[in-house]
């Protein structure tokens, strides 16, 4: 059996943002142009809720959504999230949402050197 060890990270979030079918690669851009790239998985739902109280405005709601889930560090994750909200434009009614869900544990790869880096104390600045 080999000599493989686990890596586990704890100060991670996962960053979801639910938008309109059809605005999901402007919030992976988004995402990329703010360096939150890790873990993005993108998928389609089909959800209810708004429409019903929008009247009259409920046939510009549609109910295809597009799902994007970003793992990012919880450091970042306030820079991520307004970034992504203000980049979706979700500041309108039926634009969508954006929320975050703290990770215990995150198993994955990690390059050594990486590796390396994360277990460095942080240079003190004199």
């Amino acid at each position: 059996m080999s000599n493989r060890t686990i890596t586990y990270l704890t100060a991670v979030v996962l960053i979801t943002v639910v938008v309109q079918r059809g605005q999901g690669d402007a919030i992976l851009k988004a995402a990329r142009d703010v360096g939150a790239t890790a873990g993005a998985v993108g998928y389609f739902a089909k959800g209810i809720g708004m429409r019903e109280f929008l009247g009259k405005f409920a046939l510009a709601v549609d109910v295809e959504k597009e799902i994007i889930s970003l793992l990012v560090s919880s450091d970042q994750q306030d820079i991520i999230m307004d970034h992504l909200y203000r980049e979706g434009k979700m500041d309108a009614p039926g634009m969508g949402y954006v929320y975050s869900t703290p990770l215990e544990k995150l198993a994955a790869y990690i390059p050594d050197s990486l590796k390396e880096k994360l277990e460095k104390p942080e240079a003190s600045v004199g």
